[in-house]
């Protein structure tokens, strides 16, 4: 900084008027840029956000929800199996019990 000022006192003030707004222009030149950057950087992390969001919703709709569904739908159908083999034994037609006869299908 000491040198700066000793070669700023050292000119003159025509030599210094030309310099100084080349001088203003450069340092806002790099304040601006480096504003910029930063101000990128904030409108990057937005669009990663809102894209993690979106993408979380897609799989919502597309993934976990008619999975879900299914789920749900092969749970029902084990329990009416569960319901149904624990009938067996009481089938009155013990040769021609439609539950066995139907697991033997089913086996084959």
């Amino acid at each position: 900084m000491g040198f700066l000022l000793s070669i700023l006192k050292n000119m003159n003030m025509e030599t210094l008027n030309q310099i100084l707004p080349f001088a203003i222009s450069i340092i806002t030149l790099v304040v601006g840029w480096l504003g910029g950057r930063r101000k990128s950087s904030a409108e990057v992390e937005v669009i990663k956000s809102d894209h993690a969001e979106k993408l979380l919703k897609l799989n919502d709709q597309y993934l976990i929800a008619p999975l879900t569904r299914k789920i749900d739908l092969l749970s029902d159908k084990i329990q009416r199996l569960e319901q149904a083999l624990s009938r067996i034994s009481d089938c009155s037609e013990e040769k021609n019990c439609p539950v066995k006869n139907e697991l033997k299908k089913q086996n084959k």
